[in-house]
């Protein structure tokens, strides 16, 4: 029987050494494409847009694929960054790291870098040095965020390297929700309608990012100035932590940082896991009952969502979908009553879309601006350094807004309505200009970034876009039995409080009388109302009515 050339060669020994030495060496064999991915603001795997295009690119390349994280303490504290915010960031990272090598394949190299420009920098040495032939992320709207994705894409274009990056914060890209001018939508409401209309006919996509096989020994191999070991990173992030919280102390030195450290993260574990398990905890109760109970404060009937979407650690369109799901449901069985409650809720996605679809078409507000710059003109606005403190320290004298600044200071969270009545008051009431609460916010939440802040503070100070009108101001004491009928919330946060009846502290007289040096609790300790509510309204009304100043 004749031998197959297979065998003649595997049989001889001289063709065996002759094609050994025909193969090349491993240091000369061509090395696969080197991709980057770059983790911002969405630290996760499931439904990221940019992650998901690299792997799918890696494969079709045979590429290796790594990831980079750049820790900027300084442009933090220059974005007014909250600590439980740099915390919830930190305490991400080493769970990303695991999950990236566990499901992935992609190691994640974290860096620190003070500021953009020197991560900037930073990235370019990398690129150029390790051979990075493509970068991607997903686009951030603020201003610093766009003017350092700019200077990098100039950069990286002259080492002939790509920058691609992927719209993935909004449900809805901004400029894809558009009047019938092609403009952006001055109100709300009609870009609420043309968004769910665009929704029921462009189902959205979930991009689900495939492991990286080919990843191997070649992919980065760094050691200045990165780490990867999981321990590392763990141990780095407390050396940050303990630095920033430092700084930001002496920022707000009237908080409790380690009070407010401890119940953050009581309250939002990190991670991608845990941010799936909030959602459908929130899906299968709360999200029935959204409407009546989210203006409750002494409930916890929110989503509490908003932390893990403000890092990008769960993608809107995974709460959409989910929320969608629960609304077909909801029509094909006896159920039909939750169906308000299940829309209400995906409106407050809308609204988080919208202030950022705001943002990307108007950026000077991110310098302060105010989107109606006419009205903003005409008030002589405050800065009373003595009253803003109160305000801040949860000491104006009227409940419901004191116990809404205690809650924030101890936890890094606020309820909307009580953003909203807090805000109002500081604007309204004080009249003291917006953009120093907007940054006291910032300076607090755990869930703060700067479009939907930028859009609540100026709706309540009515200089915004589809802002309440200069004329209704909202009584912090009626809101207070309204919302707060038995005072539950007001007396979890002003236990000094305790004994007052409810009908007394949502009334502004009759407070004033209690706590009056003849009344019955005059020794409480709680200061008077530091303004009569309806004269400051009175006040506030005659300011945004006269002619601007400017």
């Amino acid at each position: 029987m004749a031998k197959s050339p297979a065998d003649s060669v595997k049989n001889n020994p001289k063709n065996n050494s002759n094609t050994k030495n025909a193969q090349p060496n491993k240091q000369d064999r061509p090395k696969p494409p080197q991709y980057l991915m770059w983790f911002r603001r969405d630290l996760r795997l499931m439904d990221n847009t940019a992650l998901s295009a690299i792997c799918e690119k890696a494969q079709e390349n045979s590429a290796s694929v790594s990831a980079v994280f750049f820790i900027t303490p300084d442009q933090w504290q220059a974005h007014d960054q909250s600590l439980c915010q740099t915390d919830h960031i930190l305490r991400s990272l080493p769970i990303l790291a695991a999950d990236l090598q566990s499901k992935l394949n992609i190691k994640l190299w974290v860096g620190i870098c003070p500021t953009f420009e020197d991560c900037i920098a930073s990235l370019t040495k990398l690129c150029r040095e390790q051979n990075i032939r493509l970068v991607m992320a997903n686009h951030e709207y603020e201003g610093n965020e766009v003017a350092r994705d700019d200077a990098l894409c100039q950069k990286l274009a002259d080492l002939d390297i790509a920058f691609e990056r992927h719209h993935d914060q909004c449900i809805l890209p901004p400029a894809s929700v558009c009047n019938t001018e092609g403009k952006m939508y001055q109100v709300f409401t009609p870009f609420y309608k043309k968004w769910r209309a665009t929704l029921d006919i462009s189902p959205i996509t979930i991009y689900h990012p495939k492991p990286v096989h080919q990843n191997s020994g070649e992919n980065l191999q760094l050691t200045e100035n990165f780490i990867h070991d999981i321990n590392e990173i763990t141990a780095t992030a407390e050396q940050v932590l303990s630095a920033y919280q430092k700084n930001w102390q002496k920022k707000v030195p009237h908080s409790d940082a380690s009070a407010q450290l401890r119940q953050s993260r009581l309250d939002y574990p990190a991670g991608e896991a845990a941010a799936k398990a909030r959602l459908a905890d929130f899906i299968a109760d709360d999200i029935k009952r959204y409407d009546s109970g989210r203006d409750i404060p002494s409930l916890d009937a929110t989503s509490r969502m908003s932390a893990y979407l403000t890092l990008g650690v769960i993608s809107a369109r995974s709460c959409y979908l989910a929320a969608e799901t629960a609304l077909k449901q909801a029509e094909h069985s006896d159920t039909a009553t939750d169906e308000p409650d299940i829309n209400r809720w995906i409106s407050e996605l809308a609204w988080r879309d919208f202030y950022r679809h705001v943002l990307s078409a108007r950026p000077d507000l991110i310098y302060h601006h105010a989107y109606k710059k006419d009205v903003d003109a005409k008030v002589n606005w405050s800065y009373d350094q003595d009253d803003f403190d109160k305000w801040c320290q949860g000491k104006t004298g009227v409940p419901l807004v004191d116990a809404a600044m205690k809650s924030l200071n101890a936890t890094g969270f606020m309820h909307n309505r009580l953003r909203m009545v807090s805000a109002m008051f500081l604007t309204k009431d004080l009249l003291i200009d917006w953009r120093l609460g907007e940054r006291y916010f910032m300076q607090q939440l755990i869930d703060g970034d700067f479009a939907s802040n930028n859009g609540g503070w100026q709706w309540s100070a009515s200089t915004g876009n589809d802002s309440a009108p200069y004329f209704r101001i909202m009584n912090p004491f009626s809101q207070g039995k309204s919302h707060d009928p038995d005072a539950i919330f007001i007396k979890t946060w002003l236990p000094e409080l305790k004994d007052i009846p409810a009908s007394i502290l949502h009334s502004e007289s009759q407070l004033n009388k209690a706590l009056g040096k003849r009344g019955k609790f005059a020794n409480t300790g709680y200061p008077l109302p530091m303004v009569d509510h309806k004269s400051a309204r009175a006040f506030a009304i005659s300011e945004f009515k006269k002619e601007s100043s400017s």
